[in-house]
């Protein structure tokens, strides 16, 4: 008898193909990770590049045209620190600030029209505010082609810490007829009606506002013409400060 019959051949396995499809779809699924990883990667340093662009861009135009700019890369010129958020500044630098501010937020012609002058003394520094400027004559309520200047005030005032006490200042000329019995009335409402435009419009807290009325017991220069006239007729911002010790 012969032997054992020879064993049958193992099945042919006709699902072979499926472990190479399954590598195929894996390293498939491997090379878009890949893809994806790099875009965003490279999408991650271009916005880096962009924003360190612009804040160069911005360095450099801080210096302004046709002016000579020295130190950091690509010439950039910093803004000097925030002297509104120091402690034992004087009046004379804060006053240095303040007009920089002014000169930067406004065109030459809007600072012609609407500030009648920067000063400081013990208290602080004043912005006088032309009163013909921001009010009709023998009124308190604000000129719309004002709100644009005084919204370019606001904007750095509210950054800044410090009180702001608005006064009214008029000339020495009686109220004749209107709303107002006195001067010390037409200088309040006034001075009440740009704090009532900070506090709703530009959101500043009220507790740092303060306003008072002086009439005509300030007058910047003597009331012996219709021009000193209206240059004693303002709105003064102070912003309060305390001078160093020396």
């Amino acid at each position: 008898m012969s032997g054992r019959k020879k064993k049958h051949e193992e099945h042919e396995n006709h699902e072979r193909w499926l472990v190479s499809y399954a590598d195929f779809i894996t390293l498939l699924f491997a090379f878009f990770v890949v893809l994806y990883a790099t875009s965003t990667q490279n999408q991650e340093k271009r916005k880096e590049f962009e924003s360190s662009l612009k804040t160069e861009l911005r360095l450099m135009g801080a210096g302004g045209a046709g002016q000579e700019n020295s130190g950091g890369i690509m010439g950039q010129v910093i803004e000097p620190i925030d002297v509104f958020q120091r402690q034992n500044v004087g009046n004379g630098e804060l006053q240095d600030y303040v007009e920089k501010l002014l000169q930067k937020s406004m065109t030459e012609e809007e600072r012609k029209l609407a500030i009648g002058g920067l000063r400081h003394d013990t208290m602080g520094v004043r912005i006088s505010l032309a009163a013909s400027t921001f009010f009709p004559s023998g009124g308190a309520k604000l000129k719309r082609p004002a709100l644009s200047a005084l919204d370019k005030i606001a904007k750095f005032l509210k950054a800044a810490p410090n009180k702001i006490v608005i006064e009214g200042h008029t000339d020495d000329l009686p109220v004749a007829g209107g709303e107002f019995e006195s001067n010390w009335e037409l200088g309040a409402v006034r001075a009440t009606s740009v704090i009532r435009y900070l506090v709703k419009v530009h959101g500043f807290d009220p507790k740092r506002l303060s306003a008072i009325s002086y009439a005509d017991t300030k007058p910047l220069v003597p009331n012996s013409s219709p021009e000193n006239r209206a240059q004693n007729r303002r709105i003064e911002i102070l912003i309060v400060n305390q001078e160093p010790e020396q």
